[in-house]
């Protein structure tokens, strides 16, 4: 019996060890290929050569509904061509689907007379990922404000399709942080943020720096719960932190609360506020330790696009 027993336990390490090497290795595939696709995403000659197969192919449709199929060099001339002009556009990172060596991601661009959608084919070629094939749509009936706003990523039939699950879409993108409010050498940080679960989530990685040195490497998620009517923000990162924030609502805003100890025991309240600025957004930090009757800063964030 107890032989069998050991053999048991002894198969039961070996999946559990197989099982988190497999989920490991995900993730580092999804990282691997969110790379890749903010090297497209930055529009920039050198770095598209990098996320490219050199013999990969654009398609589209033409003018008469026929495919029209682009070579990646011709493509490439063409952004090197027009390197210099900047017409407004915005893109940003949509839904990622990963099945063991291949992938597909999703990317919107928005400008003020058009909206493009691409689909990105890519394969893992010995070990390192690329875009074989980009599929894409010229949607130039579209139309946007002067402050460009991401399109929601909710499905049709989703049931995240209403405001309450939308209003934090204008912080979907790729940005550069940047953070020196306490007097410090500026903390800097990439961010890249995504619609994900039909609509029904904003997602965040943010990995920031000072000096060379890595402060923290975390991802955050923004929700409105359909049972409690109330937005929510679970916050994890590689230092252990692990972070639940209530969003209340104050004066047509959200902002999101945690109460939490500090080390000499007293208890503080934080209070985290997102607001659009021309081009980017701002994440707010607040602390009270009198239960929110004065606030003192616990720093500012700037999100600036990724050039």
């Amino acid at each position: 019996m107890r032989r069998w027993l050991g053999i048991v336990v002894a198969l039961l390490m070996a999946w559990s060890s197989g099982t988190a090497q497999t989920a490991n290795s995900d993730a580092a595939d999804v990282d691997a290929i969110r790379q890749v696709a903010e090297l497209y995403i930055s529009g920039a000659p050198d770095k598209l050569q990098a996320a490219f197969d050199p013999q990969a192919n654009l398609y589209t449709t033409d003018e008469n509904g026929a495919l029209r199929i682009i070579p990646f060099h011709e493509y490439l001339e063409r952004v090197k061509a027009n390197a210099a002009s900047n017409d407004g556009r915005q893109r940003t990172l949509g839904a990622i689907q990963h099945a063991g060596s291949a992938a597909m991601v999703e990317v919107i661009t928005m400008a003020p007379e058009l909206r493009v959608t691409d689909y990105l084919s890519l394969l893992r070629l010995k070990g390192q990922w690329k875009v074989i094939s980009k599929t894409f749509f010229v949607d130039r009936q579209a139309r946007s404000s002067t402050a460009i706003s991401p399109p929601s990523q909710a499905a049709p039939d989703s049931t995240c399709r209403d405001r309450e699950h939308h209003r934090f879409d204008f912080m979907i993108g790729t940005w550069q942080t940047s953070d020196s409010s306490d007097g410090s050498t500026p903390a800097i940080g990439n961010s890249s943020v995504e619609s994900m679960l039909e609509g029904c989530v904003i997602h965040e990685h943010r990995q920031v720096t000072r000096q060379g040195k890595v402060l923290f490497d975390g991802d955050a998620y923004w929700g409105n719960d359909v049972t409690t009517k109330r937005s929510l923000l679970f916050y994890v990162d590689n230092a252990g932190h692990m972070q639940v924030y209530e969003g209340r609502e104050e004066g047509g805003e959200v902002a999101f609360y945690r109460e939490r100890p500090d080390p000499d025991g007293k208890s503080v309240l934080i209070r985290i506020l997102y607001e659009p600025t021309p081009g980017g957004y701002t994440q707010t930090v607040e602390r009270s330790i009198d239960h929110g009757t004065t606030w003192k800063s616990g720093g500012i964030t700037a999100y600036l696009p990724k050039r």
